[in-house]
Order: structure tokens, then sequence, then C-alpha cells
């Protein structure tokens, strides 16, 4: 059996004595008896916790007893602290495109070097960096210059590490709302450069510098946004003269991120549907005039797009500097509506007149009734001759031969002598009168069927015209912009 005994061997450390435990009279032992006791010296982690909180203790004492949060940590008052700037890009939050407001989530890393934080480890048990409030020493005064809505500086005063060397590294998560000039003429298919401009509000160039870890930014932990895609994150640095100041630069560290925004959202819920609107508008002109529903249909277009333009108006940026693809799209969609009703009014006008009314020009007839339906591959409209009337009706009325009995040869008919009777001649007279008037009502009839036939080549002419300017218009809005984009890949 294994015997434990704890020892005190110093103020900061405990011992384990392990010893075996000696045998009675009658066990033996097998091996060689050397040693009846031994002992192992470990050192428990508490004892480790015991040394260190006592040296850290120590340490910031010393560190912090005179130390002056308010003076800037040079040896000498003329040197300048160097700080080193990082901006980590963790996610694209939020861009407001109404109020021009980018919201990012990042961390800042800064980076200098504090003389009044240095000390030897050997003299604090090998500690050989420390972690510290960071409200409890000196920090360079960045803040955001084109800061629109927040707060201009890091407000989430996390703990910042100190080496033994004065170097202090402070990594703080910051939420930074900056304004970006949204430019929405290309919009919903527009890149964006925007900016984020960090510099120190009180100390100029010859008190406090600071310059970018590196040109190109640190991307690895950046979350993918759902509607924006970041094509490039770069840092420049510049020394400005502001009128309040003359003769002392300032420098500062303009971020610069372009990004893409995907379209695939508003091509779903957007440009499809007004797509479709137009398609439906050009249907009006198929839909034959007779049914008495092409109004109906035409003004429930000009509804519904009404309604959904209300409904989509907010996700359009309200800016008057300039009209998006977007708008310009929806407008062409509305006019195009708004073009195929008064067309269609002035169809259903052709389609109801008479002969009453209007009378059809020979080049209406030649153009509208025999070329363009042989040309649209549909037949033309057969009338018969006004020969060919005459002579039915005739045919129909003036068979005098069989009103007397008499079968006379042909040419003959008239000279009868039953016609020289005077009520054969009345009777003869209402039958003209009739056969006239028949002849007028299929005049009357033929011009309608006309005009109705004119009315419906018309529709098809437009159906044909207002699908092609659909598809023209919609490639027209947005294939510039869509080549110079892949043309920029």
């Amino acid at each position: 059996m294994w015997k434990l005994t704890a020892a005190k061997y110093s103020k900061r450390a405990l011992i384990l004595n392990v010893g075996r435990k000696t045998r009675g009279a009658g066990e033996k032992s097998t091996r060689p008896r050397r040693n009846s006791k031994y002992t192992v010296t470990r050192v428990l982690p508490e004892s480790t916790l015991l040394f260190s909180t006592a040296d850290d203790t120590r340490l910031l004492q010393d560190l912090f007893r005179n130390y002056n949060k308010v003076i800037r940590p040079v040896k000498n008052y003329k040197d300048q602290v160097h700080v080193v700037v990082g901006m980590q890009l963790i996610q694209l939050i939020n861009v407001d495109e109404v109020n021009q407001i980018v919201e990012t989530n990042l961390r800042l890393k800064q980076q200098w070097t504090d003389y009044n934080l240095q000390w030897k480890p050997e003299d604090y048990g090998g500690i050989k960096q420390v972690r510290v409030p960071s409200l409890d020493i000196w920090l360079p005064d960045l803040v955001l210059y084109n800061n629109a809505d927040g707060d201009f500086a890091v407000v989430h005063m996390t703990k910042l590490l100190v080496q033994h060397t004065g170097k202090v590294v402070w990594m703080p998560p910051v939420i930074f709302k900056s304004y970006c000039e949204i430019i929405v003429s290309h919009f919903p298919f527009d890149e964006q450069n925007c900016s984020m401009k960090l510099g120190t509000w009180t100390y100029d160039g010859s008190k406090v510098t600071i310059k970018q870890e590196s040109v190109h930014q640190d991307m690895s932990n950046f979350m993918e946004n759902g509607e924006w895609v970041m094509k490039e994150y770069r840092g420049w640095t510049h020394w400005v003269n502001y009128t309040c100041c003359p003769g002392k630069p300032y420098l500062d560290i303009t971020y610069h991120f372009v990004m893409q925004r995907l379209p695939l959202y508003f091509i779903v819920n957007v440009i499809i549907p007004c797509l479709l609107f137009s398609f439906l508008t050009g249907l009006v002109f198929y839909l034959p005039t007779d049914s008495g529903e092409k109004m109906t249909l035409s003004i429930s277009v000009l509804l519904s797009l009404t309604v959904f333009l209300l409904v989509i108006v907010e996700l359009i940026p309200s800016t008057s500097t300039d009209v998006p693809l977007i708008g310009k799209y929806m407008l062409f969609t509305m006019i195009f509506v708004i073009m195929a009703i008064i067309i269609t009014v002035a169809v259903i006008n052709i389609h109801h007149r008479s002969p009453s009314t209007h009378t059809m020009q020979p080049w209406v007839r030649k153009l509208f009734i025999e070329t363009i339906p042989g040309m649209m591959f549909f037949s033309t409209m057969k009338r018969p001759s006004k020969e060919r009337q005459d002579k039915r009706i005739m045919g129909e009325g003036l068979d005098i031969s069989e009103i007397s009995g008499n079968q006379e040869p042909p040419g003959q008919v008239y000279h009868s002598a039953i016609t020289r009777n005077a009520d054969v001649r009345a009777a003869i007279e209402g039958i003209k009168y009739i056969a006239e008037h028949m002849k007028g009502d299929q005049e009357s009839s033929n011009a309608a069927e006309e005009w109705k036939f004119v009315a419906m080549v018309l529709d098809h002419i437009l159906l044909g015209f207002f699908s092609l300017v659909c598809v023209i218009g919609t490639i027209a809005v947005f294939a510039g912009r869509l080549i110079e984009l892949n043309m920029n890949k």
C-alpha cells in the first residue's frame, strides 16, 4: 500500500511525500530490500497559481504605482507614439440605401509601445505578459470620422495585452455606422464603394502616427452576407491639414471596401413580376373584342401593377440624384400598360364602327383586308361582288313567269301582258323595294364585318408589336449593365 503525507515545502509550494508502508513480520519481500522508504516531491497546480497570483499582483502594483494614463507613453516629449492599426471585417450587418448608412461589425486591432509598462520577466516569476483593463492605461484616441449614426469611438472597453517589452495589443470589437454615398443608377445590379476613415482626434502627426498593419486587410473571419458580396477591401494612409489647425497635419487611415449586390431577390420579386405584367398586357390584344372583356382585363392589369408598385417602392432607394435601373423598368412597364389601354380603346372603337357613321377608305380596305392578312398567314375576308348580289336579289324577287303561269323565254319577262296590269305593277314595285332594302342591309352588314375584320387585323399586329417591345425594352434596360459586370469579372 501507498501512504501519502503532505509537508510544507515553502511559503508558496506544497510537496507530497509518497512512502511505502513497512511490511509486517510475517510478510516477505520477493525483491532485494534497498530502502525502506523514499520521497517523491511534486509541485501541485495550486502551487503554480499561488506563485502566479503573487507575482502578478506585485507586477501590476509596480507597473501602475506611478503610472499616468493621460500622458503619452514616450521617453522624450518630442518622441512620437507609433500606432499600428489593423481592421478585421467580421460582418456586413446592414446597408441602408435610403439613409445611406453602412453598418459593419469589425475588430479594430491597435498596437503601440508603452515605455512605462516594461519589466524583466525574471524579476516576476518569468511572467512575460499581463492582461489589464483598457481604461487603466493610455489609449490612442482613434475615432471614425465619417460616422453617420452611433458611436464615433470604441465603446466596448475590453482588456488589452501588455508584454514585458512594453508592447500593447488591443483588439476590441466595434460596430460602426458609417456614411456611404449609395449610387443607385445601376440598382439592383450595382456596386458600391464605401469607406471608413479612422484617425486620431486630438493628436496631430507630430505626437501620434498611425500606419496600417497590412495593405490587404484580414478577411479570414468574414461572414458572408445574403445580399452583398465583398469584392475588395483595402486601406490608404493620408496626411491632412485642417483649417482649424494650420501647419499640423493629422494622419488618418481610410479603408475602402467595394461590395457588389446579389440581385436574385430583386429579380424574383420585382423584375419577373413586372415582366409578367407586360406579357399579360400583350394578351389583351389576343382576346376577342366580342367577348367584351378587353377593357376589364386592361384595367385589372393596371390596378394590379399599381398596387404592386406601391408595395415595392420602399425597396428602391429614395434619391433624386439618379433613377435606378429597376425604377426605369417599372416606369417602362407602367407606360407600356397605359399605352396598351389607350390602343385597346381605339381598337374597340374600330370594331364597333358602322357604315352609317364611318365610311371605309379604299386604302384601308386594300391594306388591312387584302394585303396584311396574306402577310400574316391568315385568310382574307371573302365578300361577294356587287354584280353577284344584284343578280341574286333580282332572281329572288322578279321571276314574273312564275307569277303569270306563262313560261316565256328570258329577256321577255317585262314585256308580257301581265306586267301591264296595275296590280301586278304595284306588286313588282313592292318586290323591288324589298330587294333594295335587303341589298342595303346586306351592304351595311358587309361594311360592319369589314370594320370588325380590320380591328381583328390590328389586334394581331399589336399583339406581335407589344410582345416585341416588351422583350426589347427589357433587354435595353438591363443588358448594358449585365454586359459591363461580366466584362469586369
